[in-house]
């Protein structure tokens, strides 16, 4: 690659989904100006879950210094900081990004933070900003957090605040009692007293709520009454548990609770005869039900030959693929990665890419070998989610396949973690 071109288009790949390379471009090719897409990728959170994923803010940081526009970026960033008000994890992103200016010494990125924050925020999104409050003024910014939030109520008596953020700081500043300190401050400042107020309010109502308590004969009742579905991923089922609602399925007509017991083996492994499961994935899908999708997902704990050939058949045309490939964490053969791979250059949308990321870590973390390089290389070369990006290379790194190029990037990974992987 040589021309200016094909280095910014690569480049913007690698910046959107959060990798090194971006870094390692700009050092190679000091004479191109990138400043377009920094300023893109930090006005817009490419990650593909912002709330979920670190923020970007150090890796954009570490680019902009790179850079022969620094002025530039910096003022588009704060007229986005200043107008910003469709996505949350874009503003979070910005907050953090011209914190780290201001950490710099610059007195109008810190002026523009305080004058952002609760300045028309973005609904149910009105804590944005604090922490870059707090950890630029300390417990001058917490008052001035509180004083902010009073005089917002005060016109919205209606809405509540709780002691979420007076909790953070006082966890980063054990030796201040924050809540004291706020209490002396509210004597001279009505609207700090508002705040307390508030948040006293809100505890008293929250202390007075209670849960409904519901108790079930067994796991059949609470797994066929429960709405919309038993909340599994928080629950550890006995195998006697597991034993009764494969029982139950098994003789079941009903097709509702048919799907709510089916749903518990998309966690649990169906103890009885796979062959079972596996005729109910092959029945024609229903627009009324799930039965065919919670069957499909019941599969992945599964293996036979029957399975196998169900998987690789369905794959064929599948438009979600990773539902399938999910088949083969427990029916994985040799030589499956071609397949694996052409699913991964096959598709463009982020969605189905990071459903297939997460599908082939768990594959190849139950199968290990050097034949996961080429499939899990594709998708890292498409994905936006740090997270998974994370699992893929220490998939790469455990079967010995990790390659000298992403070696390289990784100290330049928008994801802290990843960044210590090789250390």
């Amino acid at each position: 690659m040589t021309d200016s071109k094909s280095i910014k288009q690569t480049f913007r790949s690698s910046i959107r989904r959060g990798t090194g390379e971006a870094h390692l471009i700009m050092h190679s090719n000091p004479t191109i100006d990138f400043s377009n897409d920094i300023i893109k990728a930090s006005l817009t959170n490419f990650a593909y879950d912002g709330q979920s994923e670190n923020s970007r803010a150090l890796y954009l940081s570490e680019l902009i210094a790179l850079s022969n526009q620094q002025d530039k970026i910096r003022n588009a960033i704060l007229q986005g900081l200043a107008t910003e008000q469709n996505d949350s994890w874009t503003l979070t992103q910005l907050f953090d990004l011209v914190k780290i200016f201001a950490q710099r010494g610059d007195t109008g990125a810190r002026a523009a933070i305080y004058d952002r924050f609760l300045n028309h925020p973005i609904d149910n999104a009105d804590w944005i900003g604090f922490k870059e409050i707090l950890e630029l003024g300390g417990l001058d910014g917490l008052k001035y957090i509180a004083d902010k939030f009073g005089k917002m109520l005060e016109k919205n008596p209606d809405d509540w605040q709780d002691n979420m953020i007076i909790g953070h700081f006082q966890d980063n500043n054990p030796k201040i009692n924050a809540q004291e300190e706020l209490e002396k401050a509210s004597k001279e400042n009505c609207f700090i007293k508002i705040y307390l107020d508030k948040i006293k309010e809100t505890e008293e109502n929250a202390n007075n709520y209670q849960r409904e308590i519901i108790n079930y004969k067994d796991i059949i009742e609470e797994v066929l009454l429960f709405k919309p579905y038993i909340r599994l991923w928080k629950r550890e089922l006995t195998d006697t548990d597991i034993s009764k609602v494969a029982n139950q399925l098994l003789t079941e007509k009903n097709k509702s609770n048919q799907e709510k017991l089916l749903y518990v083996f998309t966690y649990f492994k169906f103890p009885f005869d796979s062959e079972f499961i596996l005729q109910l994935a092959k029945q024609k899908p229903n627009s009324k039900d799930r039965i065919v999708e919670f069957a499909i997902g019941a599969l992945q704990f599964l293996k036979s030959d029957n399975i196998r050939h169900f998987a690789l058949d369905k794959l064929q045309t599948a438009k979600r693929p990773a539902e399938l490939t999910n088949i083969l964490i427990a029916n994985y053969k040799s030589g499956d990665n071609k397949l694996l791979a052409t699913l991964a250059r096959k598709h463009k949308d982020e969605h189905i890419i990071e459903n297939l990321a997460s599908s082939f870590i768990d594959i190849y973390k139950a199968n290990k070998t050097t034949e996961c390089k080429e499939p899990l290389e594709e998708i890292y070369n498409k994905m936006n989610c740090g997270l998974h990006r994370n699992g893929i290379i220490e998939v790469l790194s455990d079967n010995k396949v990790l390659s000298d190029k992403i070696k390289q990037e990784l100290k330049f990974d928008s994801n802290e973690e990843t960044r210590q992987l090789l250390v």
